[in-house]
């Protein structure tokens, strides 16, 4: 009897669970993109400021255009994909594209902030989602 009490320590063991069994750790998730071609959508989330804050007196169109300061120093003319929203009216906030004429470079620091301008004036502010 005491070969089968030594043996079933090892008989135990044998029987966990297999390396198949075993969960995979999670995937990291990959870093924020900080680089964007011009012309190719940035996901953004854009809060316009209310028109009694000093936003515009009227919904922005389609075919509207404005500079965008980014934070750490890259600024583009751009155009905004709000994609099936009807109308961009001051004071929302509202997930879209900016579409920039030029290449945009967000800083390594994680900020991922941006103001839009329109004649100089801020009407809109914002973040670059990851």
């Amino acid at each position: 009897m005491r070969p089968i009490m030594l043996l079933l320590p090892m008989l135990l063991a044998a029987c966990g669970p297999s390396p198949q069994d075993t969960p995979a750790p999670a995937a990291a998730a990959p870093p924020p993109r900080l680089d964007y071609p011009g012309k190719l959508g940035i996901p953004v989330r854009l809060d316009l400021l209310a028109t009694a804050d000093g936003g515009r007196a009227v919904a922005i169109s389609r075919g509207w255009r404005g500079d965008v300061e980014f934070d750490g120093g890259s600024n583009a003319r751009c155009a905004i994909d709000r994609g099936e929203a009807v109308e961009l009216e001051p004071g929302s906030s509202r997930e879209v594209e900016l579409i920039c004429g030029a290449a945009v470079q967000l800083p390594d620091d994680g900020r991922r902030g941006f103001r839009v301008l329109e004649d100089g004036r801020e009407i809109a502010a914002g973040v670059v989602l990851p």
